[in-house]
């Protein structure tokens, strides 16, 4: 190996560190949570069945045993995560190309067609790293190989809706909640080929 590849193998991680300034993270907003009208905390196995067609939970070591149930689309595939508690609504999606990435369960065809699967906020497979950090600002953690993480811990107030939403359900609140982000992100010549997000609430 030459003096200047040695120098280019040195200078490489380097550059992709200094590609993007350091900053602020930015939590994503309600519309991140939303892809194909699935929201998280919103929807359950029956409501995503309602929406998206049928489909069936199965478990894996890959999602540290929860559940979990997806749809292939024409090239993408897009899996939801299930809470135990809750009612089972839907607590992380994710999607990902297809191939690449063992998911270890069966996926169901997804009934309408979509070429890119895009969340409500406008995350889609394909999209650049630096769209990708215009939205969430610079990764807590990022690899040379291209995996990028987030995770914030959030303190939110119960609005008066919610907190009679509670009262009618027979179980009262005040004050505050904890709200728990993460999200993960892999990258393939600049370009998203997997993105992961999830959300967890606790009182």
């Amino acid at each position: 190996m030459t003096p200047l590849s040695w120098t280019l193998c040195f200078l490489l991680p380097v550059l992709q560190l200094l590609q993007f300034p350091e900053g602020k993270q930015k939590p994503p907003s309600d519309s991140h949570f939303a892809v194909l009208n699935i929201v998280i905390g919103k929807d359950n196995l029956r409501t995503l069945q309602d929406k998206l067609g049928p489909t069936k939970k199965c478990r894996t070591k890959a999602h540290d045993g929860v559940a979990i149930a997806g749809y292939a689309g024409s090239n993408e595939d897009i899996v939801f995560e299930f809470g135990e508690g809750g009612g089972g609504d839907v607590t992380a999606f994710f999607l990902s190309l297809h191939g690449p990435r063992k998911i270890g369960c069966p996926l169901s065809e997804l009934s309408m067609p979509s070429s890119t699967l895009t969340t409500s906020g406008g995350v889609h497979l394909g999209m650049t790293e630096q769209e990708f950090v215009g939205i969430f600002g610079v990764p807590m953690i990022r690899t040379p190989a291209g995996q990028w993480k987030y995770d914030w811990t959030l303190e939110k107030k119960y609005t008066e809706k919610e907190k009679s939403e509670a009262a009618n359900a027979g179980h009262p609140v005040t004050g505050s909640y904890l709200k728990g982000i993460t999200i993960e992100a892999e990258f393939q010549k600049g370009r998203l080929s997997y993105f992961y997000i999830s959300r967890l609430e606790t009182t």
